[in-house]
C-alpha cells in the first residue's frame, strides 16, 4: 500500500514537471524572447528620440532667439543712424543755436521743414513711434507728437534723464518729462525703448520712441508652440508679453504683474558670462525651458518660456506607439503560439494513444495525424513500425514447430557425450607428465618476462615525461600566437592613429589659408582706414566751425577701425584653433610612438618564448634517446625469453601425441557439449515466454 502512494506521488511529480518543461511554455517562451528584446529597444529608441529631439529644439530655438535678438538690434541701429542724422545736420545746428531768430519767418520754415522730415521718417520705419527734437528754452521745439508750438526745456530734460558724465545714456526705456510736457503721460504704453543722443554744440537732444506695437507684432510672430510665452524686457524691468494658447486654454498669466522681471531664472542671468542660454525651471506649478537672448546694444532680453510637454511630445508619441505595438505583437504571438501548440497537442495525444494500444498487443492500429507537418511522416513511420511488429509475430509462430526438433537433437548428443568422456580419461594421465616438465620452464619464462616488464615500464615513465614537455611546447606556441596577434592589433592602432595625425595636418593648412585671407582684407581696412581718417582730420581742421561735419566723418572712420581690431579679434581666435590642432596632431604622434613601443615588446616577448620552446625540445630529444637505450634492453631480455619459450616448445612437443588424441576428442566433446548448452537455455528460458508475449498480440 505504501510503495502505491510513494508511486503515485512519483507520477504527480513527473506530470508536474512535464507540464513546466511542456512544448506549450516553450514555444511561448520562445515568442516572448524577441518581444522582450522589442521592449528594450522600444524604450531605448524612446530615450534616445527624447533627448536627441530635447537637443535639436534647444538648439533651434536658442538660433531663433538669436536671431530676434539680431534683427532688433538691427532695427535699433536704423534708429540711432536716424537720430545721428538729425544730430549733425548743419541746418538744425543754425536752429538749435538760433541763428536765425532775428527772422521769425525763417525759423517757421525751418520747423516746418524738419517736422515733416521726422514725420516722414516715422512714417518710413514701423518701429518708430515718435520723433522729437528738444531745444533750449526761447526755441520752439520739434515733435511729431506735439500739435502745437512748444517751447523747448533742453536743461530740464538732461537733468532729468540718466547721464554717463556730461552725455545722456543713448537707450532708455522711459522719460517722465517729456512725457508729462507732452501730455503723454497716458501714452506711455506706445513706446517701449528711446535712443536720445545730444547734438553737436550740446544745445538740443534728439529722442526718437521705439513703438511698443512693432515689437508686440514681432515677438507675435515668434511661435514656439502652444503655451509658450514670449517676452520683451528692458533693463529697467517694462515688459511687452505674448502668450500663446490654443483654442479654448485658460491663460496662466496675471494681467499687471511681470512675468520674466523679477523672477529668480530671470535675475541669475549674467550677462557678463554669456548673452544668450537656457535652462530649465517651474514657473506656475510647470516644468518650462527658459531661453533668453540678451542685446549687447541695448541691454533689452528677449526671453521665452516654453513647456517641457511640448519638446518631448512626439518622442511620447513613438513611445506610445512602441508600447502599443509590442502589446500587439504579444497579443498576437500568445494567439499562434496556442494554436500551434495546441495542434501540435492534439497530434501528440492522437499519436500518443494508438500508440499506448499497440503497446497493449493490438498491432491492427493505423495512426494517423492531422496537417502536413513532420506528425504526419511520425505517423507514417509509426504505422509501418507496427506493420513490421506483425510479421515478425508471425514468423515466431512458425518458429515454435521448429521447437521440438530441436529438443530431440538435444537427447542425442547426451548419449554422445557420454562416449567420448571414457576416451577423455585414458587421454589426461598422459598429459600430466608432461605437464610438469612443461611448468619449471614456465617459471623460468616468467622471470625474464618481469625484468622485460620493469624496463617497459621505465619506457612508459620516459613517454608520460615526453608528453608533459610536449604539451608544455604546444601552450608556449599558443601563447606565442596571441603575442603575435596582440602585435597585430597594436600595429592597427598605430595605423589609425598615423591616419589621425594626417587628417589634423590637414585641418591646420586649411586654418592656415583661411587666416592668410583674414589677414589681407584687414590690412587693406587698416590702410584706407588710415587715409580716410588723415584726410579727415585735415579736412576738418580747414574748415574750422563749419567743418564740425567732418568730425562726425571721422568719428565714423574710428568705428571703422573698431572693426578692424575685432577682424584682428577673430585673427586670434583662428590660431587659438590652429594651435589645438597642432597639439592634437602632437598628442597624436605621441600615441603611435606608444604604441610602437608596445609592438616592441610584444616581438621582445614572442622571441622569450620561442626560446623557451626550444630549451623544451631539447629536453624532449633527450627523453627520446633514453626511451631508445630502454627498448635495446628489453630488446636483450627480450632473446632470454624466447630462449626460454624454445625449451619449452620441446616439451610441448613430446606431449603433442597424447594431446593430439585429447584435442580431437575434446573438439568432439565441446562442439556437442555447446550445442546442448545452448539449445538446452534457448529451450528452459524462451519457450514459456515466447507464448507467453505472441498470445497478447492480435493480428
Amino acid at each position: 500500500m505504501r510503495k502505491n502512494r510513494e508511486g503515485t506521488k512519483n507520477n504527480a511529480s513527473k506530470e508536474k514537471e512535464f507540464m513546466i518543461m511542456g512544448i506549450r511554455n516553450k514555444v511561448i517562451l520562445c515568442f516572448l524572447v524577441p518581444i522582450a528584446f522589442m521592449i528594450v529597444i522600444g524604450t531605448l529608441s524612446y530615450q534616445k528620440a527624447a533627448k536627441g529631439m530635447n537637443d535639436k529644439y534647444q538648439d533651434s530655438t536658442m538660433q531663433a532667439m538669436h536671431m530676434a535678438t539680431e534683427y532688433i538690434d538691427m532695427s535699433c541701429r536704423f534708429i540711432s543712424s536716424e537720430a545721428l542724422k538729425y544730430a549733425f545736420n548743419s541746418d538744425l545746428s543754425r536752429y538749435f543755436l538760433g541763428l536765425s531768430s532775428d527772422d521769425p519767418y525763417e525759423m517757421s520754415q525751418l520747423r516746418d521743414s524738419y517736422k515733416k522730415d521726422i514725420t516722414t521718417s516715422r512714417a518710413g520705419n514701423s518701429f518708430i513711434s515718435n520723433i522729437h527734437i528738444i531745444t533750449m528754452e526761447g526755441i520752439y521745439m520739434i515733435s511729431t507728437s506735439a500739435t502745437t508750438n512748444m517751447d523747448g526745456f533742453y536743461s530740464a530734460y538732461v537733468e532729468s534723464v540718466p547721464c554717463s558724465g556730461k552725455n545722456v545714456v543713448n537707450w532708455i526705456d522711459s522719460h517722465p518729462l517729456l512725457d508729462e510736457k507732452l501730455a503723454l503721460n497716458k501714452k506711455t504704453d506706445q513706446y517701449i525703448l528711446a535712443y536720445q543722443i545730444q547734438s553737436q554744440a550740446n544745445k538740443a537732444c534728439i529722442v526718437i520712441d521705439v513703438s511698443s506695437a512693432a515689437v508686440e507684432d514681432f515677438i507675435d510672430s515668434m511661435d514656439l508652440g502652444e503655451g509658450s510665452i514670449v517676452g520683451f524686457v528692458t533693463p529697467n524691468g517694462r515688459e511687452l508679453v505674448n502668450e500663446r494658447l490654443a483654442d479654448g486654454q485658460v491663460s496662466k498669466l496675471t494681467e499687471g504683474e511681470n512675468v520674466f522681471f523679477g523672477q529668480d531664472f530671470f535675475a541669475d542671468i549674467n550677462t557678463e558670462e554669456s548673452r544668450e542660454g537656457f535652462c530649465q525651471v517651474d514657473y506656475s506649478g510647470e516644468k518650462y525651458l527658459f531661453l533668453y537672448s540678451v542685446s549687447e546694444k541695448t541691454g533689452t532680453t528677449i526671453c521665452a518660456l516654453v513647456p517641457m510637454s511640448i519638446i518631448t511630445e512626439q518622442a511620447q508619441e513613438i513611445k506610445n506607439m512602441t508600447y502599443g505595438l509590442v502589446i500587439l505583437a504579444c497579443v498576437i504571438a500568445l494567439i499562434v503560439g496556442l494554436i500551434i501548440v495546441s495542434g501540435i497537442q492534439n497530434n501528440m495525444k492522437h499519436i500518443s494513444g494508438k500508440l499506448g494500444e499497440v503497446a497493449r498487443g493490438d498491432l491492427t492500429i493505423k495512426v494517423t495525424a492531422k496537417g502536413h507537418d513532420e506528425f504526419r511522416n511520425l505517423a507514417g513511420s509509426a504505422t509501418n513500425m507496427i506493420s513490421n511488429t506483425k510479421n515478425l509475430v508471425n514468423k515466431v509462430n512458425h518458429a515454435t514447430d521448429q521447437l521440438e526438433s530441436s529438443a530431440k537433437e538435444v537427447e542425442r548428443a547426451s548419449n554422445v557425450i557420454n562416449d567420448y568422456s571414457q576416451e577423455i580419461t585414458q587421454a589426461v594421465s598422459g598429459i600430466n607428465e608432461g605437464m610438469s616438465k612443461q611448468s619449471e620452464h614456465a617459471r623460468e619464462c616468467v622471470s625474464k618476462t618481469d625484468v622485460l616488464s620493469n624496463e617497459i615500464q621505465n619506457v612508459s615513465r620516459i613517454v608520460e615525461k615526453v608528453g608533459k614537455l610536449v604539451n608544455e611546447t604546444e601552450d608556449m606556441i599558443n601563447q606565442g600566437m596571441e603575442i603575435v596577434q596582440l602585435l597585430g592589433e597594436r600595429a592597427e592602432a598605430t595605423t589609425q592613429m598615423t591616419e589621425k595625425v594626417g587628417t589634423n595636418i590637414d585641418s591646420l593648412r586649411k586654418k592656415s589659408e583661411t587666416i592668410n585671407s583674414f589677414v589681407g582684407m584687414i590690412t587693406e581696412i587698416s590702410e584706407q582706414t588710415n587715409l580716410l581718417s588723415l584726410n579727415a582730420s585735415i579736412e576738418a581742421a580747414r574748415a574750422g566751425a563749419a567743418g564740425k561735419g567732418f568730425a562726425v566723418v571721422a568719428e565714423e572712420i574710428r568705428k571703422l577701425a573698431d572693426d578692424s581690431a575685432r577682424a584682428a579679434g577673430e585673427i586670434s581666435d583662428n590660431v587659438t584653433y590652429i594651435s589645438a590642432q597642432t597639439m592634437d596632431s602632437v598628442d597624436s604622434a605621441n600615441q603611435a610612438m606608444e604604441m610602437v613601443a608596445l609592438q616592441t615588446q610584444a616581438v621582445n616577448k614572442v622571441t622569450v618564448v620561442f626560446r623557451e620552446m626550444q630549451q623544451h625540445m631539447n629536453e624532449l630529444v633527450d627523453g627520446l634517446r633514453e626511451i631508445a637505450e630502454g627498448t635495446k634492453r628489453a630488446d636483450s631480455e627480450r632473446s632470454d625469453a624466447v630462449t626460454a619459450v624454445k625449451n619449452i616448445s620441446g616439451i610441448i612437443e613430446e606431449t603433442a601425441g597424447g594431446a593430439e588424441t585429447v584435442r580431437e576428442v575434446a573438439d568432439k566433446l565441446l562442439e556437442n557439449v555447446e550445442n546442448l548448452s545452448k539449445t538446452a537455455d534457448m529451450l528452459g528460458e524462451n519457450m514459456d515466454s515466447l507464448k507467453a508475449e505472441i498470445s497478447v498480440f492480435k493480428v
